[in-house]
């Protein structure tokens, strides 16, 4: 099978890139022809100030560059399938018709909530925000949701609220979880074209590993990743060890945080040999986010790796961590919750290595290679039958 998969990488490297790249990796390893055509938000960020300005109001909706791009590959390449992970923003919304006009079945993977919520994340003023599901993208403009900013809020709002070239151009949508695939759903789009299939990573599971006493965070230094609460939480019974991994707009506070104590350790953003170490290393890790995650990868690697995992009960998260068995719920937000659900699992030894065990089983079981592999395949083979059946029936 040719596929021709499709992604738009953002100025920061996150775990939509690292799915493009395990599952373009496992499809040719298994012999097929992966067709790969990236794009990067550094070229946008690159550009002079007038220059972007004239991106955003001529190129932000269709970029005739993308568009005849796709269309030579297709004439060459003669893929089967095309399979889409991100178009914004370099990539546009002219990649679908591109797509539409030559056949090729689409099936588009839905790592986020970007085609009905400007941050992606339905998160605003410190909560959980829906107010754009009712298409009415005022509520983003006037809210400064993208970038803090009225004028590209209100560009972007005008691209992601025009919804036809992703509902229509679009054969089958991949969800990550039961619960962002009930949203989709919610949210207006069709449930016969809905499939359900996990992330996974290419990361070799581990049965065990030495622990050195502390509990970790990972995670973006931004509000909605919960670092404000973790260090809360901190405040409250400083008696624990904690290392925090990440970088964001909050690194100065964090920084800030870390220095007023001995036993608190800020890695900033660190390779991933030294992250997948410190992992191997931790008691627990700290996953406190207060906005709707899909399928977090830090979650997949601390499995991996046999660690249990201290989560905020919200989303689908706790379709990954089960409360009691792979890891611990706390209520998000709630500082004294988290608090006190960090000190239990320092002192119960026992279930926390238990825990460990029933994560890295999840793990092999849910998010191995060969699994996905499969899982892949039929969702292209799927849609490559459903779009024959839709091409034939417009024909006649």
């Amino acid at each position: 099978m040719k596929v021709l998969i499709i992604h738009n990488h953002y100025l920061e490297k996150g775990g939509e890139d690292e799915v493009f790249s395990a599952e373009a990796k496992v499809l040719e390893e298994r012999g097929h022809k992966v067709i790969r055509y990236e794009k990067s938000n550094e070229y946008i960020k690159s550009l002079p100030f007038f220059r972007k300005v004239i991106f955003i109001l001529l190129r932000l909706n269709f970029s005739r560059v993308v568009y005849k791009e796709i269309k030579e590959i297709i004439k060459k390449e003669k893929p089967d399938i095309a399979h889409i992970h991100n178009i914004f923003f370099y990539i546009t919304p002219a990649v679908y018709y591109a797509l539409k006009e030559e056949d090729i079945p689409v099936v588009q993977s839905l790592h986020n909530y970007r085609f009905f919520c400007l941050k992606g994340i339905f998160f605003r003023k410190g909560k959980v925000c829906e107010r754009c599901k009712d298409k009415r993208f005022f509520h983003a403009v006037v809210g400064r949701c993208w970038n803090s900013s009225f004028i590209l809020s209100f560009f972007l709002a005008k691209l992601i609220f025009k919804r036809n070239p992703f509902f229509k151009n679009a054969d089958s949508y991949i969800a990550t979880s039961r619960f962002s695939r009930n949203k989709f759903i919610e949210f207006g789009l069709e449930e016969q074209r809905m499939h359900l299939k996990p992330n996974f990573l290419t990361i070799e599971p581990e049965s065990g590993s030495q622990e050195h006493n502390y509990a970790l965070f990972i995670g973006r230094l931004v509000d909605y990743k919960g670092v404000e609460t973790l260090m809360g939480a901190y405040n409250l019974n400083p008696a624990f060890n904690l290392k925090i991994i990440g970088d964001g707009p909050l690194k100065e506070r964090v920084y800030d945080f870390s220095s007023s104590y001995d036993n608190v350790e800020f890695l900033g953003k660190i390779d991933r040999d030294l992250l997948l170490k410190t992992i191997r290393g931790a008691s627990f890790i700290i996953f406190p986010s207060e906005c709707y995650e899909n399928m977090p990868l830090v979650i997949m690697e601390s499995f991996a790796l046999s660690k249990p995992v201290l989560a905020s009960n919200l989303g689908a998260i706790k379709e990954f961590v089960i409360d009691g068995f792979s890891g611990v719920l706390f209520e998000p937000g709630n500082i004294n919750d988290l608090a006190a659900k960090i000190t239990y699992l320092f002192f119960h030894n026992k279930e926390r290595m238990e825990m460990g065990k029933n994560a890295n089983k999840i793990y092999r079981d849910q998010f191995n290679e060969e699994k996905n592999y499969y899982d892949l395949i039929n969702i292209y083979e799927k849609t490559i039958k459903f779009k024959k059946i839709v091409v034939t029936r417009i024909n006649n």
